[in-house]
């Protein structure tokens, strides 16, 4: 039996809810980020260092996203691009996390960081940004 291929069907709901998700967790991560760097920093690296300048932008940067997960929610076919780029900054992010932050030794809090804040999303943000390429198409 074959069934017709709409654009709900290409765009589901839950792929909304998704990018709405992503941006509630990033209000939440970004300023926790944001306002406690040291905290952050010193759950991260589970060390007792002073968190470098560049953190408390990141969680600034984590903040900016909010807007591109909202508008591609809301306009999937106009702005599959900018979902792209956020697992683009997910994926870029978790490189220079590694290598910048954690000078490539990672423990178990960063395993999670790295796995549960940027790894994770990747695979999910492709999928649906490429499939809002495909809502966009539909309406052509």
């Amino acid at each position: 039996m074959n069934s017709i291929e709409t654009r709900q069907n290409i765009f589901p709901n839950w792929m909304r809810g998704f990018l709405l998700a992503a941006a509630a967790y990033n209000v939440l991560w970004g300023i926790f980020i944001g306002w406690f760097p040291e905290t952050f920093f010193q759950w991260v690296t589970e060390t007792d260092g002073t968190a470098p300048e560049i953190i408390k932008y990141q969680g600034r940067a984590v903040l900016v996203m909010i807007a591109i997960y909202i508008a591609g929610a809301i306009h999937p076919g106009r702005f599959w691009y900018l979902i792209l780029f956020g697992a683009f900054t997910k994926l870029a992010g978790g490189i220079w996390f590694y290598f910048d932050i954690l000078n490539q030794q990672v423990g178990d809090k960063a395993t999670f960081h790295l796995l549960m804040n940027d790894a994770i999303w990747i695979p999910f943000l492709v999928f649906i940004a490429l499939r809002g390429l495909a809502y966009k198409r539909s309406k052509a």
